[in-house]
């Protein structure tokens, strides 16, 4: 039995109609016909290595009258009821796959069950689709690329015994546990209550409430700091029930050829290149707000070799995008030297904080608030804490397969949330730099072309590159 941190527990408590926690990994493979990889394929290679896969067991459990917070217990699992296989009408093509990715994301996860899916998707000429679903409570960003990996040709993973079936817990236990537990989590509340209250504006859904830029401020005894306000834009708004989703792969040499010529980071780069794309977007639209635009980008916070690989462990940079610069080599200037300074902004917060700021909500009403949070954070009547969520994830720079078949790009297809309906994360594989981007289909019903937009911006820097260096 697993007890969710107060962090794992609030992707659970914030799911409501229109909005389910988790996230998709769309994965291409390059394979001659519909029989190299199929559902039962699939689940020959999951059955082969799921006592090596913790989540995937994993059932929530509440705890009676809401006195703590859920827990996993392992339990048996019916392969049947988490991998699926479908084929796109013809003729099928990219937007089509993304049609049906979309739906998945907008469609929450069965709680009766273990909060996973697979979903192997014929119909694309010489290629097959895999989707793997995680719900966010079990596994972050690093995590679930984990599961992927795991799933690939390799090693094959030794048998485990670790994962057998558990009986369902005591209600009477669990809530007694969760009664004795609460001095010491008030405890634990007061002791990291100062360094939490130093940076309270570097949590994404309550750094735009009335005061916390200034009681953080106050604690910091960082008088001088001047708050970044989120521009109030088209993502800013409740969700919907649909999602929409828009993938692609640009040249990662490209990305490291700006990162050498600038002197700056990758990282730098992706969030230059999502603000050239969005002021393109924004451009067309007649919306381009004066000032920049507000990410917040997770950091995960694992250890290489700590003994739990699963649940989250991340923490949060608060970064401006360049959205209101011109020029694209302004952006790149300015995304440097703003992430430099946000980065030093996370190092110095605890590595916890996103699990801190939550522990003193008693965990009875933790839900309400959670809910109550995302309305207020989506409304009219308060200011947006963020704009959209950027994340820059580092895969493998070898070769993978599945079943023999060539693993041609990984596009992840990650959360958006009541308030900040818009979501581009980028993973680096062998030679490319895959994106996804995601975001509420009535907020962003123009997902394809900022996926364009992101690939003229990144055309635009290097040929102004190879200007420069042969002049030189």
């Amino acid at each position: 039995m697993r007890r969710l941190s107060s962090l794992d527990a609030q992707f659970l408590a914030a799911e409501h109609d229109n909005f389910g926690a988790h996230y998709s990994g769309l994965a291409l493979f390059e394979t001659e016909d519909n029989t190299t990889i199929t559902a039962a394929t699939m689940r020959t290679r999951v059955a082969a290595c799921l006592d090596q896969l913790p989540p995937l067991h994993w059932k929530v459990v509440t705890v009676p009258l809401g006195l703590d917070h859920p827990v996993f217990v392992q339990t048996e699992v019916d392969l049947d009821h988490h991998i699926f296989e479908s084929t796109l009408p013809e003729p099928a093509d990219d937007q089509m796959l993304s049609e049906a990715v979309a739906d998945i994301l907008s469609e929450r996860l069965d709680r009766d069950r273990p909060l996973w899916r697979l979903d192997v998707i014929h119909g694309l000429p010489g290629r097959t689709a895999v989707v793997i679903t995680l719900h966010h409570a079990v596994a972050d960003g690093i995590a679930a690329s984990e599961v992927l990996a795991a799933i690939l040709d390799g090693d094959a993973p030794g048998t485990s015994n670790q994962n057998r079936p558990e009986a369902e817990p005591n209600p009477l236990e669990l809530a007694a546990r969760g009664l004795a537990a609460l001095p010491v989590r008030g405890v634990r509340a007061l002791l990291a209550a100062p360094q939490t209250l130093a940076h309270l504006d570097q949590v994404p859904a309550i750094r735009a409430l009335p005061g916390v830029h200034t009681l953080a401020q106050v604690v910091r005894r960082d008088g001088d700091a001047k708050p970044l306000h989120a521009p109030r834009t088209r993502f800013n708004v409740k969700l919907s029930g649909a999602r929409t989703v828009a993938f692609g792969t640009v040249p990662f040499g490209e990305v490291k050829a700006l990162k050498a010529h600038f002197g700056i980071t990758v990282n730098d780069v992706v969030i230059a290149l999502c603000a050239g794309a969005l002021r393109r977007r924004l451009t067309v639209t007649g919306d381009v707000p004066e000032g920049p635009l507000v990410a917040y980008i997770p950091v995960s916070k694992r250890s290489a070799g700590a003994p739990d690989r699963f649940g989250n462990a991340i923490s949060s940079i608060i970064a401006p995008v360049p959205t209101h610069l011109a020029k694209s080599t302004e952006r790149l200037r300015f995304a440097h030297e703003t992430m430099t300074d946000a980065k030093r902004r996370t190092s110095e917060a605890p590595d916890t904080l996103l699990s801190d700021v939550n522990d003193p909500i008693p965990v009875p009403i933790f839900g309400v608030a959670a809910r109550g949070l995302m309305e207020l954070t989506s409304s009219r009547f308060a200011r947006p804490s963020i704009n959209m969520v950027i994340s820059n994830v580092p895969g493998s720079p070898t070769r993978m397969t599945c079943s023999g078949a060539p693993l041609l790009a990984t596009y992840p297809g990650s959360l958006v949330f009541d308030g900040f309906a818009l979501n581009i994360t980028v993973v680096s594989y062998q030679d490319g730099l895959d994106i996804g981007i995601v975001g509420d289909a009535k907020a962003l019903p123009d997902a394809w072309e900022l996926l364009e937009d992101f690939r003229r911006e990144l055309e635009e820097l290097s040929v102004l590159v190879d200007t420069e260096r042969s002049a030189h």
